[in-house]
């Protein structure tokens, strides 16, 4: 199963709130500066599914926040701190659908679909404590494959089995 690290809160998470549309936006330069060598306006207004001022706008909001490098008509690229913020952000949606998929065995589809909407809404603690229980399935020594198969085959029959057998 591959159990992702936790959440830890640093002074980092104290310091900068951002909107879910904020967050959105780090995320999707993130993404982005993963595959091109450099994201502009467009790349982000297609990626989102929004206008190109929108994404002026958003740009303007996370440079006064330190989150981006940006000049107008020019590209834009995460700070350190921006960087920092999306690595975060991707750790959380990362986290919440592998839950998703391996523990709860929804398809890929919707746990992608289900991990947007999860992320903006769900706290750092519930967060660290999904991992734990990822952490403890997967090392639970009384047959964690077990319980995970029978209960995949539970959401499937409605029958429940012994997770010792």
């Amino acid at each position: 199963m591959n159990v992702p690290d936790r959440y830890e809160e640093t002074a980092l998470d104290n310091r900068i709130e951002l909107s879910e549309s904020m967050e959105d936006y780090i995320e999707a330069i993130s993404h982005l500066e993963d595959r091109l060598k450099v994201v502009r306006v467009k790349n982000i207004a297609k990626a989102l599914k929004v206008k190109m001022p929108s994404v002026s706008s958003a740009f303007g909001v996370l440079a006064r926040k330190g989150l981006v490098k940006y000049e107008k008509y020019d590209y834009v690229e995460l700070t350190p701190i921006g960087q920092e913020v999306a690595y975060r952000l991707r750790r959380r949606h990362e986290n919440l659908k592998k839950f998703l998929e391996n523990i709860l065995g929804v398809d890929e589809e919707n746990a992608e679909k289900d991990s947007c909407g999860m992320e903006h809404h769900i706290s750092r603690s519930t967060i660290n404590n999904i991992v734990k229980f990822m952490e403890f399935v997967e090392q639970c020594p009384q047959g964690s494959n077990n319980c995970l198969k029978n209960f995949h085959d539970y959401l499937k029959t409605n029958k429940a089995t012994d997770c010792m057998k």
